[in-house]
Order: C-alpha cells, then structure tokens, then sequence
C-alpha cells in the first residue's frame, strides 16, 4: 500500500486543472478611426453598421454559421442603405455576437 500512495498522490495532481479567466473588453474596437466597433446607430428596425462590420460579418458566417438552426450565411440579415452602410436586424446582430465570442474564446465550428 505504501508503493501505491506516491502514484495515487500524482494521479491526483494531474486532476486540477488551471483554466484561465476570460478578460472582458470594456470598450468598442476601431473600426478604422472610429472607436465604434462598425455600429453607427441603432434604429428601431435594426443596426446601422459599416462595410468592415459587413466583411467581419460574413467571415463568421462562413466559420460558424453552420452551428445555428437556420444556419447562418454571409449577408443574412443585411439590407444595404448606401454605398458604405448596411442595416442589420437584431436576431442576426445577437448571432454576430455570439459568432464573434465563440471567435475570441478560440472555440471550434460544431458543424465545420
């Protein structure tokens, strides 16, 4: 039994394991000069946002989309009002979200 005890003791040690906490941002990311993220204004039919929010939009689309019901594809939920804005609505703004926080925690695509 003596034997046995240093081996539990360092199987047991293997269990712990440390996970780092996740820091949240307290701030909107640029979005060129602009300290908004690519949210310009929230309307009552959705948000007005900016080509870049566009192109990182579809990015996640093509990376996550899939992992929604519907799935999600790139410009879903987008209406384009000029040249250099879109609107979007709000279910497929939560989805971004979730999308962009599934990107940050460097999770994987469910259904690649």
């Amino acid at each position: 039994m003596k034997a046995l005890l240093p081996i539990i003791l360092l199987m047991l040690a293997g269990c712990g394991t440390v996970a780092p906490t996740r820091v949240p941002s307290h701030a909107a990311s640029y979005d060129g000069n602009s300290q908004d993220s690519g949210v310009l204004e929230a309307t009552p039919s959705g948000f007005i946002v900016t080509d870049h929010f566009r192109d990182r939009y579809a990015s996640l689309a093509a990376i996550y989309g899939r992992d929604f019901s519907p799935a999600v594809k790139p410009d879903d939920g987008l209406v384009q009002i000029d040249k250099n804005r879109w609107l979007i609505d709000r279910q497929h703004l939560v989805q971004f979200l979730e999308m962009n926080a599934w990107q940050r925690a460097g999770l994987k695509p469910k259904n690649p």
